[in-house]
C-alpha cells in the first residue's frame, strides 16, 4: 500500500511541474487507440456467510492472507472528444488466497489461483492536459472464470504440488474498477501508461452458503499506439 501511496503522490508532482504552456493539440488528437497492459496485483477477497456456515468463514479468515497476482491483456481505446476515452479490450486476470506461514501446528500450505477472461469496458477522464496527462478511469468487466489452481505444499517441502480443481466458482460474474493514472507521449504516435486500479467482483464469484468476492489493487503499465 506504500508503494501506492507513493505513485499517488508523484501523480500530484508531475502534474504541479508540467507547463502549463505544453497543452494537447487536439487538431492532432488520433481517434483509435491500440496497447498491452500488464498489472502486478496484491490479491484477496471478502467473506459473507449464513447462520450455519458461519465457522467456515472464520477459520478461512483466521488462517488466510492476501497473495500477488497479475493482470495483462489487449487494450482497445475510442477518443469521443478531448478528455475522454472509451475502452474495451481482453484480459487475464490471476486472483487468489493463501494461506498464512506462521499458523501453530499447520503442515499443509496452499496458494489458490483463480484464473479469468476479464472483458472490461471503461471511461478515461482527463483533469490534466499538460506535459504529462493525468485522468480518472471508472468502468465495469464481465469476468468469465477459466480454472482454479491449487499449489500445496506439505510440511514445508521445496517442491510443492500443483493440482486443477473442481472449482465452486460460478462460470461468470460482475466486476467493477477504478483509479487514477497517467499518460506521456514517447514517439510520434506511441505513448506510456500508468495507472493505480483498484478491481472487485459486483456479484459473488460462487453461490455457496459462504459467498466469495474477489479484489485486487496494483500499479497497471502500459505501452500504446494511436492508430
Amino acid at each position: 500500500m506504500k508503494f501506492i501511496i507513493g505513485l499517488l503522490i508523484a501523480f500530484n508532482c508531475l502534474s504541479f511541474f508540467a507547463q502549463d504552456s505544453i497543452q494537447t493539440d487536439t487538431t492532432k488528437l488520433k481517434k483509435y487507440q491500440i496497447g498491452i497492459s500488464y498489472s502486478s496485483d496484491f490479491n484477496f477477497r471478502f467473506l459473507q456467510a449464513d447462520a450455519n456456515s458461519t465457522w467456515i468463514k472464520n477459520s478461512a479468515d483466521s488462517m488466510e492472507v492476501p497473495k500477488f497476482g497479475y493482470t495483462t491483456g489487449l487494450n482497445l481505446g475510442l477518443r469521443l472528444n478531448k478528455k475522454t476515452v472509451l475502452s474495451t479490450g481482453a484480459v487475464f486476470t490471476d486472483n487468489g488466497e493463501k494461506t498464512k506461514n506462521n499458523i501453530e501446528l499447520q503442515t499443509v500450505n496452499y496458494i489458490n489461483h483463480y484464473y479469468f477472461l476479464s472483458i472490461p469496458v471503461k471511461l478515461d477522464y482527463t483533469i490534466v492536459s499538460k506535459k504529462v496527462d493525468i485522468y480518472t478511469t471508472i468502468g465495469l468487466s464481465g469476468n468469465f472464470f477459466i480454472n482454479h489452481k491449487t499449489v500445496m505444499s506439505v510440511d514445508g517441502k521445496k517442491d510443492p504440488v500443483q493440482f486443477n480443481n473442481h472449482s465452486d466458482l460460478s462460470s461468470f460474474n460482475l466486476g467493477g474498477l477504478a483509479g487514477l493514472g497517467m499518460n506521456a507521449k514517447l514517439a510520434d504516435k506511441w505513448f506510456f501508461k500508468l495507472e493505480v486500479i483498484y478491481r472487485q467482483s459486483i456479484t459473488a464469484v460462487n453461490n455457496t452458503p459462504v459467498k466469495k468476492w474477489l479484489y485486487s489493487v496494483g500499479p497497471n503499465f502500459g505501452l500504446f499506439y494511436n492508430l
